[in-house]
């Protein structure tokens, strides 16, 4: 197949996105995008992870190009309250690009540090001895470039990723990429569609009787997944054998102390049957309830959203939030890309909020896609298309049995449904036994397409943070430590213990958050303030 039109339909993020990124980087390409007029976004916010630096990047934006135009925030780490215990205990995962002053076995020597000062290196303290600096930067709220490299380990650049406005980003891309760039916008509702003999799209037909041809076509439809679910039969495989939360009531809340509240860190707060996320942008934050519907009803999982505002800000800013519900569907399309159709975002698959997935399937697929369509000049065999296939399904994969192990591994049992998730459902990770056989046959195929170096990487050492801020240790006492560490431990003991205390006095002096954020992207302008005031 010889790909010289991509059509995308589906605006949104995951729209806008996908064309920025072909009309950027495939200039051989011609780009279109069909929005429909009638369909609306949430917007309550989105939440990122450090792969959509690299994006942003490929487009060579700044982040002093388009945060304020997205109402974005920084993103340093994400921690959890009360995930392994009810007794309001928090540990981190923050973004960093490894140990400051041992290797990738420090989780081996944190556990036997913890076997030997249980009180010193509790459950909580991993983030704080595996990734000093970025972990105190969000215990701390403030930020800084480390222009100076003053802090070893942390790379502004590569290790914050960003709160931001889907929407208004999807918006950004547009005006500022995308339409400069060429991509031709149609604005029209799909009522057709025409395959050929060989079961390809070759037109689609809108409303106003208009009819678009092209080569290849990006499905960004959303949940709905219109394009590669409903028009090529791509089977759709849940995920509820791992993922139990499949509802959400969302709501805006503004502001009652900008600098405080203004966290670079997204807020995961377990409760009864769920958790609520708190996602701070510049001028709102945006928050909810992911909640499982067979523990809890729509009116019990509202009101417990409430009281838990309450204990957040102010009664009146709980009781007053307008609040919208949300049904989710878990899972994944059998394969991604059928023919000429490939899913993008939430058209291919959906792993719960926990991780701030939402916008990853978007610029993980459709950069997949710009690499395909680059190596040949546009041509694309079946051999790339199963390549592509394979990719994104252990991407998916991956993420899903990850974001299971938040659950899987607690120590709650003080509901039913944390019972449900850490005893009695059918959980188990099976996406390893997958990845050996299914990368002997597409053995980096096509490149990074198949998994990147990144994500191979970090997807070893993130559920590092997961288990050990769970109480999940490899050695467990002091008598299943070897005899000649027990002087070396000591030394790491003092030598964290000092650079722990600097580390916590330089952060100590660096500006919040809120003000990095006013000097360096809104330059010196906050309205919301006055607003609040």
């Amino acid at each position: 197949m010889r790909t010289k039109t991509v059509c995308i339909v589906g605006g949104g993020s995951s729209g806008w996105m996908s064309a920025s990124a072909l009309a950027k980087l495939c200039p051989h390409i011609n780009v279109k995008l069909v929005e429909s007029p009638n369909i609306k976004t949430v917007g309550v916010g989105e939440s990122t992870l450090g792969q959509i630096t690299l994006f942003l990047d490929y487009l060579g934006l700044d982040d002093e190009d388009w945060m304020s135009h997205c109402d974005a925030t920084y993103k340093n780490s994400i921690r959890f309250t009360n995930f392994k215990n009810n007794d309001g205990t928090s540990f981190q995962y923050p973004f960093s690009d490894g140990l400051d002053y041992t290797n990738k076995e420090g989780v081996n020597t944190w556990s036997e540090l913890a076997a030997l000062y249980p009180d010193e290196f509790t459950s909580d303290t991993f983030a704080k001895f595996y990734a000093t600096v970025p972990t105190y930067i969000s215990d701390y709220n403030k930020q800084t470039r480390n222009a100076t490299n003053k802090f070893r380990h942390y790379n502004f650049k590569w290790d914050t990723a960003y709160h931001v406005d889907a929407q208004k980003f999807g918006d950004y891309l547009k005006t500022h990429i995308s339409i400069p760039a060429g991509v031709e916008h149609i604005v029209g509702d799909v009522v057709s569609y025409h395959k050929n003999d060989e079961g390809y799209i070759d037109t689609i037909r809108l409303d106003n009787g208009k009819t678009i041809e092209a080569d290849l076509w990006i499905d960004c439809t959303g949940f709905k997944s219109m394009m590669l679910e409903g028009w090529m039969g791509s089977k759709f495989k849940s995920f509820d054998t791992h993922l139990f939360n499949d509802s959400a009531w969302a709501c805006r809340i503004p502001y009652e102390d900008r600098e405080q509240e203004m966290h670079n860190y997204t807020d995961c707060h377990a409760l009864s049957s769920g958790w609520v996320w708190n996602i701070p942008l510049w001028s709102r934050i945006g928050t909810g309830y992911v909640y499982s519907s067979k523990f809890l009803s729509k009116e019990e999982a509202k009101q417990e959203f409430i009281e838990h505002l309450k204990t957040t800000g102010s009664k009146e800013r709980a009781e007053n939030a307008e609040m919208h519900h949300i049904e989710m569907r878990h899972g994944r399309r059998e394969r991604g890309w059928i023919n000429n159709v490939v899913g993008v975002g939430l058209s291919y698959g959906f792993v719960e909020p926990l991780e701030s997935t939402g916008l990853l399937t978007t610029h993980e697929n459709i950069t997949k896609v710009v690499e395909i369509l680059n190596r040949r000049n546009g041509f694309v065999s079946r051999t790339e298309k199963e390549g592509f296939n394979y990719a994104v399904e252990n991407e998916v994969l991956k993420f899903r049995d990850f974001v299971s192990t938040h659950y899987s591994l607690s120590t709650r049992d003080d509901t039913p449904y944390w019972r449900y998730c850490t005893d009695q459902h059918e959980y188990y990770p099976d996406y390893f036994n997958d990845y050996v056989s299914k990368n002997s046959q597409y053995p980096n195929l096509i490149g990074s397409v198949t998994i990147s170096k990144t994500y191979v990487d970090s997807s070893f050492i993130a559920p590092l943070f997961i288990a050990a801020g769970m109480g999940f240790k490899p050695i467990s006492t002091k008598e299943m430590i070897h005899p000649t560490k027990l002087e070396p431990l000591k030394e790491i003991r003092q030598l964290h213990q000092e650079y722990e205390s600097w580390v916590k006095e330089e952060v100590s002096k660096l500006p919040s958050h809120y003000k990095f954020l006013l000097k360096q992207i809104y330059k010196g302008v906050d309205k919301y303030a006055i607003q609040e005031k």
